[in-house]
């Protein structure tokens, strides 16, 4: 989810200066802003298309076959066999899809959005192909080894031995994985003024959130955007704020935010969108099980493969994955985008009473935020339906300056 702040000395008068109507851009940003809809659209167009033919290619001129061949040679064992086909693949699409990732990082750099190196860019790449590598390699071995012993239920199977991994990443992946990219520093040590009125918005929801689960990102090296999001899960579970966030908002609108994200914390959306996805999984394996089956008949001679459980067929898989997980995008987009207006309507509620015009403070957050970013105030619907995670920013700042139970006599949804 993305919200913000500024220092708890640099508070200023700005969201109440200011009065927000409907998010707007200048000129001059609402033509970059116009562009960068475009090539965000082309460029998740272009990739999608472009990850699908060059794995359909893979198979067609029988890449993996061969490299199986080659690792049968190497070793009798279907497991070592696995070690190295796997990685291969891998290795050989992240190689191919490399000119996509360097070119959205160099637009990123010419419109301002990224300050990092291209250094540092390719240190975090080679971070992200090292952990691609061990993902698919340890989820893959688990998969064909499930096929072999199960040829009719190893989707089911697969899905059983899944949940605890998808768990323990979620549990591990603040404290671990996190730390790889940036830095984290407990809030109370950067910035205690601020966490003395966050605090106050903790009180009024009735909620206990532990100064230690409330972290900075030093976000200002690689990026100039604003951001603050709920991770983690059970004893890693936390809320983290940009420093970009804490500079350019001020300190009642990074209550707002804090707010927001605080509204994810307590109606559990993690462990919401967790049990979601966990679910959604089932379907996508068995839907995995019936195409790839279904492929593998009709065109596994053609490409090499000898059956499902042939190591050849990881393309196929790969492929065949690629194509539902688009398909339910839209699905899963859906039920983020109620998750985050839920936390917009929590946002407000909880603020209300603490700053003096939570609904302006609210507008003018989702303004900067979008100004911030360049985000186009005329996204299409069917755009945002597809695509959109997030409800778009012209219809939050609309939601939050119309949202008024109190004045209406209307019971509030969430704090009372």
């Amino acid at each position: 989810t993305a919200m913000a702040q500024t220092p708890a000395g640099g508070d200023s008068v700005r969201s109440a200066a200011q009065t927000t109507i409907e998010y707007t851009l200048p000129p001059e940003k609402l033509e970059k802003a116009r562009a960068i809809y475009h090539i965000e659209l082309l460029y998740a167009l272009g990739v999608t298309l472009y990850g699908l033919l060059l794995t359909y290619l893979v198979l067609r001129w029988k890449l993996a076959a061969r490299w199986r061949d080659v690792a049968e040679k190497v070793t009798g064992s279907r497991v070592r066999q696995g070690l190295l086909v796997i990685p291969f693949f891998v290795a050989l699409m992240f190689v191919a899809e490399m000119p996509w990732r360097i070119y959205i990082h160099t637009v990123s750099v010419q419109y301002g959005f990224s300050v990092q190196s291209w250094g540092g860019w390719v240190l975090d790449r080679l971070k992200d192909f090292g952990g691609e590598i061990f993902i698919s390699t340890l989820l893959g071995s688990i998969l064909y080894a499930t096929m072999r012993r199960s040829p009719r239920r190893w989707w089911l199977y697969f899905w059983f031995a899944s949940i605890p991994i998808i768990l323990f990443t979620l549990l591990i992946k603040p404290m671990v994985i996190d730390p790889m990219y940036n830095k984290f520093t407990p809030l109370e040590q950067v910035n205690p003024q601020l966490v003395a009125q966050l605090e106050k918005v903790v009180q009024r929801g009735g909620l206990t959130i532990p100064e230690e689960r409330m972290f900075e990102m030093k976000a200002s090296e690689k990026t100039t955007l604003i951001n603050a999001y709920v991770t983690g899960l059970g004893a890693s579970k936390r809320v983290v704020v940009w420093d970009t966030a804490i500079q350019k908002l001020s300190t009642q609108e990074i209550m707002l935010v804090f707010g927001h994200e605080m509204g994810h914390y307590v109606l559990g959306h993690v462990l919401r969108g967790t049990a979601m996805g966990i679910m959604g999984t089932l379907f996508l394996f068995l839907l995995l099980k019936i195409v790839s089956e279904f492929a593998a008949a009709r065109w596994g001679e053609r490409w090499g493969i000898r059956e499902l459980s042939d190591w050849a067929s990881v393309p196929l898989i790969s492929l065949v994955l690629t194509l539902l997980m688009v398909g339910g995008t839209p699905i899963g987009n859906y039920f983020s985008r109620q998750m985050e207006h839920d936390a917009d309507i929590y946002g407000v509620e909880v603020t209300h009473g603490l700053i003096a015009d939570e609904k302006q403070v609210a507008a003018h957050s989702f303004q900067v935020l979008g100004e911030n970013g360049l985000d186009y105030p005329y996204v299409g619907r069917t755009v945002e339906f597809l695509l959109w995670t997030h409800p778009a920013i012209r219809d939050r700042v609309r939601f939050v300056q119309e949202y008024d139970p109190w004045s209406e006599g209307r019971a509030t949804k969430f704090v009372k």
